[in-house]
């Protein structure tokens, strides 16, 4: 799999490589790395967002909350207000069981009745 700190590797590695008595064109090289390896990460977290949207979305029991997801380096967030505690506990659920999530953030609220 490419990860961010994989592409940083290759990226600077050529930059010195090619960058022996030109540091400034190393450094720009660098710049470049890091902000693709930015890039790749954001699509990579807006990705896993969809899918955990997706999956909630396909739960009967969750098709009808408003349930709002953000993700970064596979750390999941939800945030909202469910009906109750099954849902809050079943949303949860669903998103760890989305490849890619490393960790669950719950931040839902159960609705006062």
């Amino acid at each position: 799999m490419i990860t961010r700190q994989n592409i940083v590797s290759v990226l600077t590695t050529s930059a010195l490589a090619f960058g022996i008595g030109a540091p400034a064109r190393a450094e720009s090289l660098l710049a470049v790395a890091q902000a693709t390896a930015a890039v790749a990460r954001d699509e990579h977290d807006q990705n896993l967002q969809r899918e955990i949207k997706s999956a909630i979305g396909a739960d009967p029991e969750l098709r009808a909350t408003h349930i709002a997801v953000s993700a970064h380096a596979g750390r999941v967030t939800l945030a909202g207000v469910v009906v109750n505690d099954e849902q809050r506990t079943r949303a949860q659920r669903t998103a760890q069981g989305v490849r890619g999530v490393s960790a669950v953030e719950n931040a839902l609220e159960v609705a006062e009745r």
